[in-house]
């Protein structure tokens, strides 16, 4: 499942109005973004509209920054531990 983390993040936008994602802020640390991997239009499909997700990289680490016209996020994988069920007598 995929979990949307809502950021601060540092941009600046050029002569053509691109916008490159600079620095974020997660989970009260500060990030310096050190390269942009992609960046392509996203459709939000639960929640309708849509938004340009980056991939950027922090030292090697890829993370999928999100913009959707009014704020920024991050979308991380959340990995849920299955607990078997016992059934026990």
């Amino acid at each position: 499942m995929i979990t949307r983390t809502a950021v601060w993040v540092r941009a600046r936008a050029d002569e053509q109005g691109r916008v490159t994602p600079e620095m974020l802020r997660l989970r009260g640390q500060t990030l310096k973004i050190d390269r942009v991997v992609d960046c392509r239009p996203a459709r939000q499909t639960r929640q309708g509209g849509s938004g340009i997700r980056y991939t950027v990289l922090i030292g090697q680490t890829p993370l999928r920054l999100c913009w959707d016209d009014r704020r920024w996020y991050v979308e991380e994988e959340s990995h849920v531990r299955e607990v078997p069920y016992f059934h026990g007598g």
